[in-house]
């Protein structure tokens, strides 16, 4: 079974068309991973759609405003009983 980690780096590296090695914890999606408001508004809801049948959830605007690196998506997963 992926790790909640291995799971989000795919969906990342699906989203926003980057190398695996490139996705890391502290990366930040902007910054690093060179994402604009709209792939982050994509990623938000391949999140959502990824993690459908672990919890049921939705990412909020205030949440996704909180999210700038992978570690932040982790966090907000884990606040969802996802980890």
């Amino acid at each position: 079974m992926a790790t909640v980690l291995e799971r989000v780096r795919e969906v990342v590296v699906k989203q926003l068309k980057v190398n695996a090695d490139e996705v890391k914890p502290e990366a930040n999606l902007i910054d690093d991973l060179r994402a604009d408001s709209l792939d982050i508004v994509d990623l938000t809801i391949a999140i959502e759609e990824a993690f459908a049948d672990d919890a049921e959830f939705e990412i909020r605007d205030e949440d996704a405003e909180n999210i700038h690196t992978v570690q932040d998506i982790l966090d907000f997963l884990a606040t969802q009983g996802i980890s």
